[in-house]
């Protein structure tokens, strides 16, 4: 872990970290050469704790670098045997052997948590504590004096050339509490606390449950119970109290089961009956929610509470059973979350599709009947999905030295995330774990101590196969201006780490992810909030694949191929790349030289109509030069590097009020991107919809203002309905089109209603 604030930093820190991480391997098996003394290593540790405050105020980037994958432990803690840290060897996971450790100073966070911890013999080492949850504070998961357990421990060489256990399962460390037996009696207090009751208990979890640290609630109302004679009543009151901690934390399942515990001593137990059913509502399963909400309001008529979930669980179901949801209201909704985080209360919808069979592709998603262009297939809430958070905020950079598989962004945030959700959450987690992870070897075994097992490289594995880049909202409310949005540094250095780019966040939507990949697919993925809206993007018949697009097209094939066999471990074999195969080197370079070319005149767009108009003529020898590179008529399939070039001569165009050059340059620029849209008999005839993303919208908009400038109000008319029913599929709905595009359509003097 490393915090850079200049680019320089930062590549000089992943050369020098390489080179020791790859000398490391030479020191497999042996005992440092070096150990600094007990003094020195905690003094690094607070200096580098004031470094970490000091971070607190400015933006940084954080380093996550790992070199050995090694899998979690799966064999019960009383196989274990006791281990102490000068037998520990460089570069191995013990595997069968546990540390016992005493943390001896506060931690720090930077990506994992850190601390230096000793062992019986007053050895100490710096311990890395990875994926726990994000939501506690460092000092309340592994506080000065702390002791723990750590199974199987993989002893390692640092980037920095030091050495540390690195815990990455959360599953491979046990924090105890002090009356464990498992703690060495010479750490033991000396005096014994008075007995404390299970009141005094719940009246502590009361107390953290209003500071809204639900995790340390939960952990008194646990201890609690452990002191409860069962069937009590303050049993009861403390496993209510459990379940509520639980759901704010969203660990439903736990929840559900502590409700229904409770039910099974008193079956009209009205707050268990509740939030059995809260946790069953937020888990998706509304028609149990409802069962349970039903027989609430026969005992208890006048319940306000279920009154309202249980409207609000009706509501769930239509959309479960119609796909129809209230958009505008939910898109007004991500809108108030800011850079917060938000979860929209919305069912799924699975459509006419369904998992399939799909060769050496795996598995794959099919339709079940005949679509239609524009049909909404599925509407999916994500597993988990994280968002990029205010500007200036403080990224990580996750490397891979062993897979060169770099991730930032919001990845690694995500990966921590799915973990918290997998280990507290196990029925849930099935579904996350039937997703592909490649040839990653999975452990055998599920749970180990009553407690799940969860492989955090596993995770990684999924998320990197499955994983969507997104944005909050797909319906940006000014895209012109978005459009040509200059990457910044942050936008750079995602860019370099990560396959998808400079998404806004990332998530794992399950169903979505089963959809294989083509660089013109037959349908359109949106996002609104944590819901991911699926649109046919023309007719599909019964039966035929459903497929999206991993990267977007408008890079070379060639390094389109690259990315897919690195990152998905695939060769695409759609038209487009077999195509783009077949043309000749010369022939790319100089398509990619053109196009490259056209892009610099973006800055005119921000300068005067003097210089727009200077750059037309020149952009329309380009767009021309471009289109002579492809030798494939127009329409039989996309001309994706033309879209920016050909957005940018038009916007030069309709600043210029040169109308009908746009009109006259249009049917060959939707030509070139897939269309075939014919004008006949006062109506525009779709023959063929082309290639479908959110800039195609903005030729639509150049179209219908060139015409309206040109005294053609039916024309603009036309062509409105036309890029309605397009925005509808790039956007996921229709609803926000007018707040998006009213205004410029107004302003061409074009009808909105």
């Amino acid at each position: 872990m490393f915090a850079f604030e200049r680019e320089d930093s930062r590549r000089n820190y992943f050369e020098r970290a390489e080179i020791i991480l790859k000398a490391a391997e030479g020191w497999k098996g042996r005992k440092p050469i070096f150990k600094p003394s007990r003094a020195s290593v905690i003094y690094c540790h607070n200096a580098c704790s004031s470094r970490a405050q000091a971070a607190e105020t400015k933006p940084n980037l954080f380093s996550n670098i790992a070199y050995n994958e090694h899998p979690p432990c799966i064999a019960p803690f009383d196989t274990l045997e006791k281990k102490y840290l000068e037998d520990l060897r460089l570069e191995l996971a013990h595997r069968g052997s546990y540390v016992i450790l005493r943390a001896v100073v506060n931690p720090n966070r930077y990506v994992s948590i850190s601390t230096i911890a000793e062992d019986e013999n007053g050895e100490v080492e710096l311990v890395e504590i990875y994926n726990q949850d994000d939501r506690r504070l460092p000092v309340s998961i592994v506080p000065e004096g702390q002791v723990f357990i750590v199974k199987e421990p993989f002893f390692k060489t640092t980037s920095g050339g030091g050495t540390a256990i690195r815990v990455d399962h959360v599953s491979d460390i046990i924090f105890l509490d002090g009356e464990d037996e498992r703690i060495p009696e010479k750490w033991r207090p000396r005096l014994r606390l008075l007995a404390r009751r299970p009141l005094d208990w719940k009246e502590d979890g009361n107390r953290f449950y209003g500071e809204k640290q639900y995790f340390e609630a939960a952990q008194c109302y646990t201890k609690g119970l452990e002191l409860a004679e069962p069937y009590s009543e303050i049993e009861r009151i403390l496993l209510l109290n459990r379940a509520q901690a639980y759901l704010e934390l969203g660990y439903t399942e736990k929840a559900l089961v502590d409700a229904d515990k409770v039910l099974g001593q008193d079956p009209l137990n009205i707050k268990a009956l509740y939030r059995s059913a809260v946790s069953c509502y937020e888990d998706g399963d509304y028609e149990s929610a409802k069962a349970r909400l039903v027989k609430l309001l026969k005992e208890f008529p006048e319940n306000k509470d279920a009154k309202d979930r249980l409207l609000r669980t009706f509501r769930r179901l239509q959309e479960q059973r119609s796909g129809e949801y209230e958009f505008a209201k939910m898109r007004n909704e991500v809108k108030e979350w800011g850079n917060k985080k938000g979860k929209l209360d919305c069912a799924e919808y699975v459509g006419p599709v369904r998992v399939g069979h799909a060769g050496s592709k795996g598995r794959g998603l099919f339709t079940t009947r005949d679509v239609k262009f524009g049909e909404l297939l599925l509407c999916s809430k994500a597993f988990k999905v994280c968002h990029k958070e205010a500007k200036g905020a403080r990224f990580t950079i996750l490397f891979n030295f062993k897979t060169r598989n770099g991730q930032s962004g919001t990845h690694p945030q995500l990966v921590q995330e799915l973990i918290q959700i997998l280990y507290h959450n196990p029925k849930k987690a099935k579904r996350f774990y039937e997703l592909t992870s490649g040839d990653y070897e999975r452990v055998k075994g599920e749970m180990v101590d009553g407690l799940p097992i969860v492989d955090s490289h596993l995770v990684m594995r999924i998320m990197l196969k499955n994983c969507f880049g997104c944005a909050r909202l797909s319906a940006l409310d000014d895209p012109l201006e978005n459009l040509f949005k200059d990457p910044t540094e942050e936008d750079k250095i995602i860019a370099e780490a990560s396959p998808t780019g400079r998404a806004e966040g990332s998530g794992i939507w399950i169903l979505p992810s089963y959809m294989n990949h083509s660089c013109w697919p037959n349908s359109v993925r949106s996002f609104l909030g944590d819901l991911l809206i699926v649109r046919a993007a023309r007719d599909i018949p019964e039966g035929e694949e459903i497929t999206t697009d991993y990267l977007q097209s408008e890079s070379r094939v060639e390094k389109r191929q690259k990315l897919f066999r690195s990152q998905w471990a695939f060769e695409c074999q759609c038209a487009l790349c077999e195509i783009e195969t077949a043309e000749s080197d010369e022939v790319k370079d100089k398509r990619e030289e053109l196009v490259e070319k056209a892009l610099k005149f973006k800055v005119y767009l921000k300068q005067s109509l003097t210089k727009v108009g200077e750059g037309i003529e020149p952009m329309i020898k380009l767009v021309k030069a471009i289109e002579a590179t492809y030798s494939t008529p127009e329409f039989l399939y996309p001309r994706v590097p033309l879209i920016s070039p050909t957005h940018i001569l038009h916007t030069f165009l309709v600043r210029k009020e040169r109308p009908p050059d746009v009109l006259a340059l249009a049917k060959g620029a939707l030509n070139g991107l897939g269309f075939k849209i014919q004008l006949k008999g006062g109506k525009l005839v779709i023959e063929r919809y082309g290639y479908l993303q959110f800039p195609i919208i903005s030729l639509f908009l150049h179209v219908i203002t060139a015409a309206a400038m040109c005294d053609q109000p039916l024309t603009a008319t036309l062509w409105r309905d036309l890029m309605i029913k397009v925005y509808e599929v790039v956007a996921g709905e229709r609803e926000s089109f007018f707040d998006v595009y009213g205004r410029s359509l107004l302003e061409a003097g074009v009808p909105v209603d």
